[in-house]
């Protein structure tokens, strides 16, 4: 079991205490009394230029929705939010915030692959059963043939928010909800199975954005930049709901635009003074090899002060990259915040300081495979990435996820966590959240704790992740999902190892667009992969074989190469490596010509 001291979070040292945090409703009305004129939200997509909004602004759009649904409704409600990127999504939300309803922020329907959406859509409406949609006109009027004939959205009352007309003071809206009352539903991802909606709280909410803070510091004049989706753990909680109670400015970006051409980013943050951003490893990774040299000469990214890259395996290999790549304009190595967090925790479970350097650690491949972790010397095994020490009233315990038996301090295990922003259940779902939420260690040594502060007992309930990690002096240090891991002959095999092999043999795969699997044939556990690129090439294929090949020594029996936009990802931009091998053992992948 590994121990760790509280004290050695380099982080500020503040005490916050979560019951005296206001509700999200509290910080706005705050927010639009004492600065009503204060910008809050700028938004970089619309055709017709930037829209902005000021406290004031956003208080009397959201107080609008709030009075117009509780015409029909009443606080506790569910509110499904069904926006595009754009303004529309922060009144929305904030108008459930007003009138004490649950928001359940979920993605709008995908017109590429309307089916699969459309699912999705309808497992989350079966599951929280909805009062209100929430979206634009536009919207509402793209969906209605599409909902029509289906039962599960018939009992839903739908408004399209763009033209309310505003109310006056005289309006009298509910009293804020207390810190118990449930504020939100938060969908996972669904990387390895259906959705489920994680009840988060205004106390899990307001300890996370508190948490946010912890490590990034900031202040009035800070500045985000955040392109990821609303609908998205970390788009909602660090991208609109910590601007609002923080009280600095936050500029919006499409998530659509950014990925297509991520110096529009890298611009709005230059031009914008950002000292806040972040998003996926893949994002850095596609900026560092799709910026041109006289885009990088535009650029002036020396107000960055935190860089979060988080939501997906974090590579030394991508930040160095990038560091490299824009260090002339004044990107500085230190302003990477690797990350982890994930929905059934708010969003935040640990991140590095501002203002230290991330750590790399260098452990042998072999024992790695083997769930332990023997440290080597730089260069001499694979790099992992830190992602912060866990502190704030947050807990983390390293577990064999068969046994329920806290690891020793060098094994790998599933990664355990408990504390303030750790959801209170799934909506609707007791067994999942007596499996997933509410886990229990089989045992633990007397007198032992567990990382962060307050320790744990045989008793505290846990969130069991997923995900699999070890501590290495308090840290975290992620190496995979459970449930994806590939094992050949006995000896186990992280995917995204044999993803990155591919992607940096190749340059013709999309960065974060190839997906590495097991599927069984002859009774034999094989080795399959999927990668997007622009036209079919044999070269390509013996290419990643070839690589894998000479770098883990396993045959790969199977590559399929598809069209570009088509491997299957969650809402958040994760590799659905199920989904994956599905496609391709039914055959069903929309492989390129």
């Amino acid at each position: 079991m590994t121990t760790v001291d509280p004290k050695a979070n380099p982080g500020k040292s503040r005490e916050t205490d979560p019951n005296r945090v206001e509700p999200l409703k509290v910080a706005l009305d705050r927010r639009a009394d004492e600065t009503p004129d204060k910008l809050a939200f700028v938004y970089l997509g619309d055709p017709s230029g930037p829209i902005s909004c000021t406290y004031g602004q956003l208080r009397q759009r959201a107080r609008a929705i709030a009075a117009l649904m509780l015409q029909n409704g009443q606080p506790g409600d569910r509110v499904l939010l069904l926006y595009p990127p754009g303004m529309d999504f922060m009144y929305g939300f904030l108008g459930c915030a007003l009138m004490g309803a649950v928001a359940v922020p979920a993605p709008p329907l995908n017109t590429l692959k309307p089916a699969r959406s459309l699912q999705r859509l309808r497992t989350i409406v079966e599951s929280s059963r909805p009062r209100f949609v929430l979206t634009t006109a536009e919207v509402l009027a793209a969906i209605r043939p599409a909902v029509a004939q289906d039962e599960a959205f018939s009992q839903m009352v739908c408004i399209g928010t763009d033209d309310v007309p505003p109310v006056g003071d005289d309006v009298v809206l509910p009293p804020a909800p207390t810190l118990d009352d449930i504020c939100l539903i938060q969908y996972t991802s669904g990387s390895t199975a259906d959705p489920k909606g994680a009840s988060l709280t205004h106390r899990n909410v307001v300890h996370n954005v508190a948490y946010l803070d912890e490590d990034w510091q900031h202040d009035e004049h800070s500045v985000s930049l955040n392109w990821l989706p609303a609908f998205h753990d970390l788009g909602l909680l660090y991208g609109i709901l910590a601007p609002v109670i923080g009280g600095f400015l936050s500029v919006q970006m499409s998530p659509i635009q950014v990925i297509q051409r991520p110096q529009m980013w890298l611009q709005a943050m230059s031009d914008y003074k950002a000292t806040h951003s972040g998003g996926p490893n893949f994002i850095y990774e596609l900026a560092a090899r799709k910026v041109t040299d006289a885009e990088v000469a535009k650029l002036d990214l020396s107000h960055w002060r935190m860089g979060l890259t988080a939501a997906e395996p974090v590579r030394a290999e991508t930040m160095k990259r990038f560091t490299d790549r824009f260090a002339p304009v004044g990107f500085r190595a230190r302003t990477f915040s690797p990350g982890y967090g994930l929905s059934e925790c708010t969003c935040k479970v640990a991140a590095v300081h501002w203002s230290r350097d991330a750590r790399l650690l260098w452990v042998d491949e072999a024992q790695l495979e083997q769930h332990e972790v023997a440290v080597v010397p730089e260069g001499a095994g694979r790099a992992t990435v830190g992602c912060g020490i866990p502190g704030f009233g947050m807990n983390v315990v390293i577990v064999d996820p068969d046994t329920r038996i806290p690891r020793h301090g060098t094994g790998v295990g599933e990664i355990w966590v408990s504390g303030p922003s750790v959801a209170v259940s799934y909506y609707g779902n007791a067994t999942a959240t007596a499996d997933r939420l509410q886990a229990t260690l089989a045992a633990l040594p007397p007198g032992s704790s567990i990382a962060g502060s307050g320790g744990t007992t045989l008793q505290t309930p846990h969130l069991r992740t997923g995900d699999l990690g070890f501590l290495h002096e308090g840290e975290i240090f992620v190496t995979g999902r459970l449930k994806d891991m590939i094992i050949i002959r006995g000896a186990n095999y992280y995917p995204q190892d044999l993803e990155y092999t591919a992607q940096d043999a190749c340059p013709q795969i999309r960065p974060g667009c190839v997906a590495a699997f097991a599927f069984e044939e002859g009774g034999e556990e094989r080795i399959g992969l999927i990668a997007e690129v622009p036209a079919r090439s044999d070269e390509v294929i013996a290419t990643i074989r070839n690589a894998i090949s000479e770098v883990h020594g396993l045959r790969v029996h199977r590559v399929e190469l598809v069209r570009q936009g088509t491997i299957p990802k969650t809402t958040s931009g994760k590799i659905q490596r199920q989904a994956s091998k599905n496609g391709m053992l039914n055959g069903t992948l929309d492989l390129v010509p």
